[in-house]
């Protein structure tokens, strides 16, 4: 008989019903795609990431529906939540507004609200039905510093995760708990495997929490990665994938703990609410905005980024417009839609998927090249050709950390190693010297660094345009007529063709 049967979900990303908005048809995906059967037993558990990411949290950000997640949860029966660093993305108000509508307890030992108007606590203990005493902590990656907006942090305090929870494991033993359980929105530093490090960085510190508290289970998020039936240093280590495609179940009996994928499935059947939600939401998916003398289709990443991609330069080309920088650079994400020649707002929300705004820096020709040298590390050339490099492969897919560049031309050599691969920049056919100053057009994240794009940080910020991408991108297709886009779109050339 199982002592425990415990629930638990992340990076949801607002995908809640059964489409994941770039096919038509049904897809096994949404949060109401789980069913979580509950006993005096079992915990449901949430670990972050659940109200921003896909056109539905658009949709309700942008028209002002009430986002429907928080009574879902509800009628799921979710007992404690943490959260996540996307949590944060539409400020204090709309947090708080989520978790007061919610009945599950937040837990987030490493966030403090210094006005006190978010039910955050930093642990929580639950006795069961047979006895035994839970106790819990939450936490996430204080990277949400490096990445969130400032404005939305001016009353919130978010220090590093370790600290935090050690202070709440002590609480916790003092008071008497028979498990230990952490929600921990942040991911794994190693592979559970074979030990060998994944990143160097304090983003991702799951192994280290391990190593340090006593945790009998850990639950992972962040990293989008599947994981179940893993341990480290003794503690039991889950993650679901992202997008509400999958649920970790995990039991604990006799023999210890045992964990499992679940999938979600389409068809759940839908509340008057829902329903009607679900209705407005695809009539403004499905709203005609501008026309493309063409339709442009993603290709393979590899691909893309070796020869250049529509879909990016059409994105650099709306970030030059709404910015007036000299230079844009610009990411696709892992899984976009691309455009019809007759655009929807779907094609939109569902190629440009991030709620990102814009910053425009001031940088030198030889910021630019830095930048061109961190792109160059996605390609892994070999004898026998050209690969995706491992780093952005493992231990999350980050194919978003390669940057599309307009306003400059620029050649790779892959012969040369890692770090001297460019081997030409040039503007509009001249050189651009190291001391030369440009002003650079980025979204936000990559503002702060993120990637691995630290030459950013100390840049002086020129401006800031606080307004959705995927806005000014709607608003930019309403402005103009039929938008040209050419048929050849060179981004970057190689030295070498012969590994292309």
């Amino acid at each position: 008989m199982n002592k425990l049967t415990l629930w638990y979900t992340s990076d949801t990303h607002g995908f809640f019903f059964d489409t994941d908005f770039i096919h038509r048809e049904p897809r096994d995906v949404g949060l109401l795609g789980f069913q979580f059967p509950k006993d005096e037993n079992t915990l449901v558990i949430d670990g972050g990431d659940t109200t921003q990411g896909s056109p539905l949290t658009h949709f309700c950000i942008q028209t002002g529906a009430p986002l429907p997640v928080a009574d879902a949860m509800n009628a799921m029966g979710y007992d404690y939540v943490t959260l996540g660093n996307h949590d944060f993305n539409n400020g204090p108000a709309w947090l708080a507004d989520h978790l007061n509508r919610l009945n599950a307890r937040c837990l987030c030992a490493n966030v403090t609200d210094l006005e006190g108007k978010l039910p955050i606590a930093p642990y929580a203990i639950h006795t069961l039905g047979n006895g035994l005493r839970v106790g819990l902590v939450g936490i996430v990656t204080d990277w949400v510093n490096l990445w969130e907006q400032p404005e939305h942090l001016k009353t919130l305090r978010v220090t590093p995760p370790l600290p935090a929870a050690r202070a709440a494991v002590q609480a916790l033993q003092k008071e008497g708990v028979d498990l230990l359980i952490g929600i921990y929105h942040g991911g794994v530093e190693r592979d559970p495997d074979t030990g060998r490090l994944l990143s160097d960085t304090d983003e991702n510190i799951a192994c280290q929490l391990c190593e340090a508290l006593p945790f009998d289970l850990l639950l992972t998020g962040h990293q989008h990665i599947a994981m179940v039936e893993k341990s480290w240093h003794g503690t039991h280590l889950v993650q679901p994938p992202c997008n509400a495609t999958h649920a970790v179940k995990v039991t604990l009996d006799e023999d210890g703990f045992h964990s499992e994928l679940v999938p979600a499935r389409r068809g759940a059947a839908l509340t008057e609410a829902q329903s009607e939600l679900r209705q407005r939401l695809e009539l403004w998916l499905d709203s005609p905005i501008g026309a493309l003398s063409r339709p442009i289709w993603p290709e393979d990443h590899l691909a893309m980024a070796m020869s250049g991609s529509p879909i990016a330069n059409f994105f650099n080309r709306v970030q030059l417009w709404a910015s007036g920088a000299d230079v844009s650079c610009a990411a696709l994400p892992n899984e976009l839609r691309g455009f019809d020649s007759s655009v929807t707002v779907r094609d939109v929300v569902s190629t440009y998927v991030y709620a990102n705004t814009l910053v425009v820096l001031e940088v030198t020709g030889a910021i630019i090249r830095q930048a061109l040298e961190q792109c160059a590390t996605y390609f892994d050339a070999q004898d026998d050709g050209v690969r995706i490099a491992r780093q952005f492969l493992e231990p999350k897919v980050a194919h978003f950390n390669y940057d599309y560049f307009s306003g400059v031309e620029y050649t790779f050599d892959l012969t040369k190693p890692a770090g001297h691969r460019v081997a030409a920049l040039t503007r509009n056919g001249a050189p651009v010297g190291d001391g030369d100053r440009l002003s650079l057009v980025m979204c936000d994240y990559r503002a702060t660094g993120a990637g691995d794009f630290d030459m950013y940080r100390q840049c002086p910020r020129i401006r800031e345009i606080q307004t959705d991408v995927s806005e000014l991108i709607i608003r930019y297709l309403q402005e103009q007529k039929t938008i040209d886009i050419p048929e050849t779109h060179p981004i970057a050339f190689f030295a070498d063709k012969s590994l292309i």
